[in-house]
């Protein structure tokens, strides 16, 4: 099949004239100052990340891969049971085998592609020490305080993959604020990114302490403490990430803009499902899902690249799907992952769509259903 040229990604970053000269000269600057590895910009991104997640500690690492596995890792987490949600990039998987522990998947909730109570519950056994819950798309589940309160109450730590969600909120607690720690990337698909990078936020002292320390190839200087990687952040890396972090807040509202125009536009194409919205959640939107009802998605998904519009499927096929992690699934069930995922579609998102991409985009939708129809 022929393809036209992109029109509209399904992501971008974006950084602006007056954005790329600081950039630059910040660059130059570390440059002529000889340091390039983590020094004092990567202290000031950890400090300036950590005041906007409302939490005492952040640690830079070079992915949100590392920074999961240093996490389970500085929790002491090992040889032990971690439930992670099937929906999600093969990483926080990943990230649990490497820790040295086992990751055991869970089924999604219908109406946010998140873990729920139930779904936890559900694959709930005794040798569980953690649940990396994942905010998909930039959602915080609507059950997180009550698998919360499951976990304090058993001694069970809820690590945040928050890789979607830079400035979600639930009611006053930030992503990253809520668990034991949160995990974020910055990829460059991301609500902010830095290229590739990683981040932790804890309020625990003692987690902090031993991520810095696990991050450095497990030593103290040339002193070695543990079997460790070298997971640590440039400070190059740094300068772009206190850029993009100074705009997260308007680059979260234009999202939300753009998510709202989405479904203004779509609300009557009667073959589209929305996800619902909650008043007590301030959603980053990463992504903007919504469901097809009755139309074939790989047939939409290759007529909408025909007319120049990148619509994506993460994460299809889910994790219990994949090879990779074919020895950890026995007889488990993924009703719900394996119809919704099956159906499910994300649009372009990204701070520089304005009313008339929205509507362009939308029109192509709508163009596509009916085609599709025929």
């Amino acid at each position: 099949m022929e393809y036209v040229s992109i029109l509209y990604p399904r992501a971008k970053p974006h950084f602006s004239d007056n954005d790329i000269d600081n950039i630059l000269d910040e660059i130059k600057d570390t440059l002529q100052s000889g340091n390039l590895r983590q020094g004092e910009r990567v202290r000031e991104f950890e400090d300036k990340f950590a005041e906007m997640v409302g939490v005492k500690y952040a640690i830079a690492t070079n992915s949100c891969t590392s920074a999961l596995e240093l996490t389970l890792r500085s929790l002491g987490i090992e040889d032990k049971k971690v439930l992670v949600p099937t929906e999600t990039f093969v990483a926080t998987g990943n990230s649990v085998i490497l820790s040295g522990n086992t990751p055991v998947f869970t089924d999604i909730d219908k109406s946010t592609l998140c873990m729920s109570y139930d779904t936890v519950m559900d694959r709930m056994s005794d040798d569980v020490d953690a649940i990396i819950i994942v905010h998909m798309g930039g959602l915080i589940t609507p059950d997180i305080y009550k698998i919360r309160d499951y976990c304090e109450n058993n001694f069970i730590h809820l690590i945040e993959d928050a890789a979607h969600a830079h400035g979600s909120k639930y009611q006053s607690e930030y992503a990253g604020s809520i668990g034991t720690a949160g995990c974020f990337s910055f990829y460059p698909t991301k609500v902010m990114t830095t290229g590739e990078g990683g981040m932790i936020t804890t309020n625990s002292k003692s987690l902090m302490t031993m991520a810095r320390v696990l991050r450095n190839h497990g030593g103290d200087g040339n002193v070695g403490l543990y079997t460790a990687s070298n997971d640590r952040m440039t400070e190059i890396t740094a300068i772009l990430g206190i850029s993009q972090l100074k705009h997260l807040e308007e680059f979260v509202d234009k999202r939300n803009y753009i998510s709202s125009k989405y479904r203004e536009s779509l609300s009557m194409v009667s073959e589209i499902q929305f996800f619902p919205e909650y008043n007590e959640i301030k959603n980053s939107h990463y992504l903007f899902y919504f469901i097809l009802n009755t139309i074939n998605r790989k047939v939409f998904i290759e007529k909408m690249l025909q007319r120049g519009v990148q619509v994506g499927d993460a994460y299809t096929p889910p994790c219990h799907r994949q090879p990779v992690f074919d020895k950890y699934i026995s007889n488990d069930t993924f009703e719900v992952a394996d119809d919704i995922l099956s159906r499910h579609v994300s649009l372009p998102m990204y701070t520089e769509l304005n009313d008339m991409d929205i509507y362009s985009i939308t029109d192509i939708v709508k163009e596509v259903i009916i085609d599709c129809k025929r």
